[in-house]
């Protein structure tokens, strides 16, 4: 396997995993959203177009996810963990035209728990994120990676998170069961650890994929 999609509400620890999904299978982790973030903090015409979205915690207009997705899939043909995208049922039929993916991660994790890991989260301009609880940097407040400050996105406030769970669920949901019809879903429970979901993902991709009628 070499073509992933990780699935999830906000908060579901989606970014984590894909990272640890990236290293153990060697392709890299790409998400859309920090794509978009770059764009934002470079304050490039296209950061500023998609701004406003981010800000109220929208998803981003149609043509502008495809064209940024488009560009993503010509850079890594080897394959990737894909994080962010799709999260419409148009989107994953743009995706299916142009990618055959290999395994779809379902993270599994109740919305008040979404809501409580999200009080802590913290990323910066290039879109590395920690958690106060979960995830802590070395230094308090400064990304390991690169040293920039950490901040809370302006997506993580109480009514962005309301509105980005009910798109979760009206919107996205659904491409759950379009995958799994292709055999290609694998359900974790993502409430645990990160150690414990990693193991848990692991197990399932060793696996068969979710049954579904």
């Amino acid at each position: 396997m070499k073509r992933f999609i990780i699935i999830g509400p906000q908060a579901s620890g989606k970014g984590t995993q894909a990272d640890l999904l990236a290293l153990e299978y060697g392709v890299p982790h790409v998400s859309t959203g920090s794509e978009f973030r770059k764009e934002v903090a470079a304050g490039t015409p296209l950061g500023k177009e998609i701004e406003p979205y981010l800000d109220r915690g929208e998803l981003v207009p149609q043509e502008l996810n495809d064209s940024i997705v488009k560009g993503v899939l010509e850079r890594h043909p080897e394959g990737m963990v894909l994080d962010g995208y799709p999260r419409t049922m148009h989107q994953a039929e743009f995706l299916d035209s142009l990618w055959k993916v290999d395994a779809v991660v379902v993270l599994k994790v109740p919305d008040p728990l979404c809501v409580e890991r999200i009080g802590g989260r913290r990323i910066c301009d290039n879109g590395h994120d920690y958690h106060i609880v979960y995830k802590r940097p070395e230094r308090e407040g400064i990304c390991d990676l690169d040293g920039l400050p950490l901040h809370v996105r302006d997506d993580d406030k109480p009514e962005a998170v309301a509105k980005r769970l009910s798109i979760y669920h009206e919107q996205t949901e659904p491409i759950i069961a379009h995958y799994a019809a292709q055999g290609k879903v694998y359900s974790v429970d993502g409430s645990p650890s990160i150690e414990e979901v990693d193991i848990a993902i692991a197990k399932r991709l060793d696996g068969p994929a979710d049954h579904h009628s």
